[in-house]
This record gives C-alpha cells, sequence and structure tokens, in this order.
C-alpha cells in the first residue's frame, strides 16, 4: 500500500470514528433510555421476538429460523444501503449504533416474514399470495405508522416504492430455505 492511500484509509477510519461518536451522542440526548419513542422501539424488538417463542412450530425450527435469517440479512444490508444513501432514517432507535433500525430488522421483518412462512408451509397456502400481502402490509400500514409517529422519515422514496423491495426480499429468502431444505432433505435419503 502506498502512502497516499494509506492516509486515505486513516481519514476514512477517522471520519467513521466521528460519525459514530456523533451518533452516541444523539442517542444519549435524543433517542436514550428517558424517551417515549426509546420504549416504543424497545417493545417492536421484543414483543414479536416473545410472539415468535409462543407461536413458532417447533418441528421447523431450524427451516424457519434459516429462514428468518435470511430475511434479517436481507432487511439489513437493503436498510444499511438505503440509510447510508439518505433513502430514509431511523431518528429514534434502541441502540446508539449508527443509523438502522435494529429493531425492524432483527425482529419485526423476520418474525412477521417466519410466521407468514410457517402459515403457508402448515396449511399448504399460496406463499407468493401472502407474501403479497405481508409486504403491502409493511409498505402501507406498518411503514407510514411508524411514520407518523416519527420513528422512520423517508427522503428520496415513496411508501409505495417500498412494495418490490419487500417482496423480493420475502421471494429470496424463500428460494434460500427452500434450497438448503432440499438439501437436506436430500442427505436423508442418501
Amino acid at each position: 500500500m502506498d502512502e497516499k492511500q494509506e492516509q486515505t484509509v486513516k481519514e476514512l477510519a477517522d471520519a467513521l470514528s466521528s460519525v459514530v461518536y456523533k451518533e452516541s451522542l444523539y442517542w444519549e440526548k435524543y433517542s436514550g433510555l428517558g424517551t417515549w419513542q426509546f420504549w416504543a422501539v424497545l417493545a417492536i424488538l421484543v414483543i414479536p421476538l416473545i410472539v415468535l417463542a409462543l407461536a413458532m412450530d417447533r418441528t421447523k425450527a431450524f427451516r424457519l429460523g434459516f429462514y428468518g435469517f435470511a430475511i434479517h440479512i436481507i432487511a439489513f444490508y437493503s436498510d444499511l444501503y438505503a440509510t447510508t444513501h439518505k433513502l430514509w432514517e431511523y431518528p429514534f432507535r434502541a441502540t446508539p449504533f449508527p443509523s438502522m433500525s435494529f429493531s425492524t430488522e432483527a425482529s419485526l421483518i423476520p418474525v412477521a416474514y417466519m410466521l407468514v412462512y410457517q402459515w403457508t408451509i402448515n396449511r399448504r397456502k399460496n406463499y407468493y399470495l401472502y407474501l403479497l400481502f405481508l409486504s403491502a402490509g409493511f409498505t402501507f400500514v406498518v411503514k407510514p405508522l411508524l411514520g407518523a409517529a416519527d420513528l422512520f422519515w423517508l427522503y428520496k422514496t415513496e411508501y409505495w416504492q417500498l412494495l418490490p423491495l419487500y417482496y423480493a426480499g420475502g421471494l429470496a429468502a424463500k428460494w434460500v430455505a427452500d434450497l438448503f431444505h432440499w438439501a437436506e432433505r436430500g442427505a436423508r435419503v442418501s
């Protein structure tokens, strides 16, 4: 690595460290334990996990967990891209970490998708149709409610533009989970 590249890397690391420090100060002042928004965001994190613990079909725990993990990763990276490119923002968070909403990406979205996936498997329903209903629910109900509560801001995006993102994320997670489920079943036969 030449000297100019090394200097650039150090400048980027300093800039990132400065942003993380400012995010932490912002969280303490505006988004911490003393705000109702913190408790609302914490509820968005905890309540879905409790619901999942009570409602999950334990006979399919690995398959559902893998699907939920896939949804979480897709939501996390989509949100990371969107917040760093100023498409949307979460002004209140459960943690002082940078811009993403840990509560929705780690809990609310994966749990809702997992329960719909489980329901369609157990009742032999059309996953793609119910995924559309779920995606529309997040697009036209959940995110606007979060927006009305000032927990979610859109910048360069309209709510309707979230629909294909929610749907595509659900498709990708299903296909990945189904691929691994197929491989697991094939391994049992061998």
